[in-house]
Order: C-alpha cells, then structure tokens, then sequence
C-alpha cells in the first residue's frame, strides 16, 4: 500500500502573494490618512479664522475700529498684543485682543495667522488670512486678490483663505 503524504503549510509563492496584497492595501491606507490628516488641519484654520473674526468684531462693537498700530505696509502674524484698540473705561490702558478672545489660534509654533488693516482712520476694514495645504470649497467665496498688501490668492504659492469683516 502507498502511503499518501500531505503537504502542511504554504508555498513561497502563495506567501509572497499575501505579503504584496498586503504591501500594497498599508500603502493605499497610509496615503489616505495623511490626506485627512492635512484636511482636519486646513479646517481647523478655517475654524480659527472664524473665532479670530468674531474676536474682532466685539472689539469693534466695543471701540469702533479695529486694531490700531498696523499699517499696510507691515503685515504681521496675528497674536494677542499686536495692535492696540480704544482705551479701557478707567484705566490708562487699551484693550488688545487678548482681551477679546481668551487664547488666539495659532497655526504652528513658528507659523502665525497674518492680518492686516486699512492704513488710514477709521480702521474699519482688514483682511485675515491663512494658508491651507489643500484646494478647497471654502476658497470659493472667499477674498482673492491682494488685499492691504496681503497675498490672497491662490495660485502656485499656497492656497490662501482671506475673509474680512462680515
């Protein structure tokens, strides 16, 4: 009688099948995250835009003008004591807009939202900007162009998102 011997186990050829199939799903995966990655960012500095806006706006409800001290030729990141406002009731000093908005946005630690104004009183116009990483829907309706020296357009440079008051 023949003895019937089985094979236990799997090839080499069937092995390195999985291991491309494999290799080639983490790939498809790992792509599709680092995309998500960079649209979670750009929306959150949509978002930030959109707290700096409201932060400015009390303000201006509050002095009638927006931040003082910026003039068109020097576009500065936007943090909390850039700019000054009108005078607080009482005191000798002004409000900045940290007195507006408890923490301002930031989109790095090296890289700030800019903002700047119309270089003449009244200051009731500005522009904010962010750059995002991606094209996206909500560069459709917002400011293009060159705004008080500030870049917004969207070309090969960046896809910058500008708004100004509402």
């Amino acid at each position: 009688m023949k003895k019937i011997l089985f094979k236990r186990g799997f090839s080499i050829i069937e092995l390195l099948v999985v291991i491309a199939i494999i290799a080639i799903l983490t790939a498809i995966i790992t792509s599709n995250f680092a995309t998500s990655k960079s649209k979670s960012r750009d929306a959150k500095r949509v978002s930030d835009i959109a707290q700096i806006q409201l932060a400015l706006e009390m303000a201006f409800d509050k002095c009638n003008a927006y931040p003082q001290g910026i003039t068109v030729s020097s576009v500065i990141p936007l943090d909390p004591v850039s700019g000054t406002f009108c005078t607080k009731p009482g005191s000798n000093s002004n409000y900045t807009l940290g007195d507006f908005i408890s923490v301002v946005p930031k989109e790095s630690a090296t890289q700030l939202y800019t903002y700047a104004k119309n270089s003449t009183a009244p200051f009731v116009d500005y522009v904010l900007r962010a750059k995002l990483e991606n094209d996206s829907s909500v560069l459709i309706d917002d400011i293009d162009g060159t705004v008080f020296g500030t870049d917004c357009s969207d070309s090969a440079n960046g896809y910058y998102y500008c708004v100004q008051p509402k």
